[in-house]
């Protein structure tokens, strides 16, 4: 088995992104998404220190449980909950409680899907298929967009917890959208190392979703046909 091993660098109390490289564009993360689940909901990335940044793709949850960010094309989408509804804006004083983001100049053609997936590990199988024969080195972290009309999707947007819901799964106190035959992107971060960094245990892809209203979460179930594009970066 290839060990990948990264190296955290500490400077006066700072603690630095990690880093993976892939061709033309890097994934960087910087929080764990074990540590989130566990309680550890601070903010760990100040989003004003991407402002101004090229080509940045981005998901990642708010600090507190206050929402879901996703960032396609260095254009921010940061939805909340506010008195049940979601609300959808780009404020960089924002801060994540955890983030993984990619700067991606480039990107190959889009090509189709080929197959149906009906769940998140079939799309995960799919997906590593296809970056295999695209030229991808699928032992690093990469990103990947997934666009077009999807079957089904259902995602969360977290929100703080109450005081009834102390010490539960944060997704427990998120609100939850469902959609059939919807337009949709999803970005996605792939890895098969690093469940319990930016990715769920046993999963080898965190996707968050982009609606065309600008509402955009984090994805738990979620079904494709084979005509839905697939992009890869370059």
């Amino acid at each position: 088995m290839k060990i990948m091993t990264f190296t955290v660098f500490i400077l006066t109390g700072l603690i630095f992104p990690l880093v993976a490289n892939g061709a033309n564009y890097s994934v960087s993360w910087q929080g764990t998404q074990r540590e989130f689940h566990h309680g550890d909901v601070s903010g760990k990335v100040p989003l004003q220190q991407f402002s101004g940044t090229s080509n940045l793709y981005a998901v990642g949850p708010v600090a507190g449980l206050d929402g879901e960010i996703t960032v396609i094309d260095s254009n921010f989408y940061i939805s909340r909950i506010r008195h049940g509804e979601i609300k959808t804006d780009s404020d960089l004083t924002t801060v994540a409680g955890f983030l993984v983001w990619s700067e991606a100049p480039e990107w190959k053609p889009p090509i189709t899907l080929g197959e149906s997936a009906d769940t998140h590990p079939q799309l995960e199988n799919l997906i590593e298929t296809l970056a295999v024969k695209e030229g991808i080195d699928t032992s690093k972290p990469f990103p990947f967009i997934v666009e077009g009309m999807v079957q089904s999707v259902a995602y969360h947007i977290l929100a703080p917890r109450t005081s009834d819901s102390a010490g539960s799964d944060p997704r427990h106190s998120s609100k939850k959208v469902s959609l059939t035959n919807a337009p949709v992107k999803i970005l996605g971060f792939f890895s098969k190392e690093h469940g319990g960094v930016f990715t769920h245990m046993g999963s080898r892809a965190h996707l968050h979703v982009l609606e065309n209203n600008g509402h955009t979460g984090h994805v738990e179930k979620i079904s494709v046909g084979p005509e839905v594009l697939v992009l890869f970066p370059q």
